[in-house]
């Protein structure tokens, strides 16, 4: 993961909603964006029979189970720095929904939410957002 940069947090999330036999034909979908640039560093059908194996030891866990287990505590949205730097830049316009909603949202940042999706809070962040620094005090 510190290879290919890979975004940790959707990485993990994206662990807990793909099946064991999606992993194993090493079927990751489109949507599954981290995992997609996780799949282009050259050892990563060695960690996914690693993976597997692992998850095989487990007695008596199902694929099911591991996913919901997964599922909740891996977050499928977090606050990240584009989010806030947009939230700010619609409240400095009197704009509040942003913040609004990212309220709302952070509320149960394990649970699939439309508006969310709408937002595209699960996505690859916005090129725009790719050298974005945001500091505790901003």
């Amino acid at each position: 993961m510190e290879d290919t940069k890979a975004d940790f947090t959707m990485t993990f999330r994206e662990l807990s909603e793909i099946t064991a036999d999606q992993l194993k034909e090493l079927h990751i979908p489109k949507e599954f964006w981290a995992l997609q640039d996780l799949g282009k560093h050259k050892l990563f059908s060695d960690w996914v029979t690693m993976y597997l194996l692992r998850l095989n030891s487990n007695n008596g866990d199902s694929d099911t189970k591991r996913r919901t287990r997964m599922a909740t505590v891996n977050p499928r949205y977090i606050l990240r720095n584009w989010m806030a730097e947009s939230a700010v830049q619609k409240a400095n316009l009197n704009d509040f929904s942003e913040v609004q909603l990212l309220e709302q949202v952070l509320q149960h940042p394990f649970q699939r939410q439309e508006a969310a999706e709408r937002a595209g809070y699960s996505l690859r962040p916005p090129a725009w957002a790719k050298h974005l620094k945001v500091s505790c005090s901003s």
